[in-house]
């Protein structure tokens, strides 16, 4: 198995979105873990900590430089589930 850190420009868009849709369900559930093993207030501080941290750039990524890119990353992260 390759491991790589980037999409190639020639990634397929449909390819793109099966990616994005794995990595929401893989973060949901972490979170339903993260509730699981800590309770639901360890799920909801590790979700708005998820978001504060994307939102203010702690979680530096150099492809969420453009504003669309960005926005659109925040929004995936803010529509995880906050609780069960």
């Amino acid at each position: 198995m390759t491991n790589t850190t980037e999409i190639g420009s020639d990634t397929d868009v449909e390819e793109m979105k099966i990616v994005v849709n794995a990595l929401y369900l893989s973060l949901a559930f972490l979170l339903d873990e993260i509730e699981t093993i800590g309770g639901k207030g360890a799920a909801e501080k590790a979700r708005a900590a998820l978001i504060e941290n994307l939102s203010d750039g702690s979680i530096n990524m150099a492809i969420m430089e453009d504003r669309k890119t960005f926005d659109f990353v925040l929004s995936v992260a803010e529509a995880l589930p906050a609780q069960r």
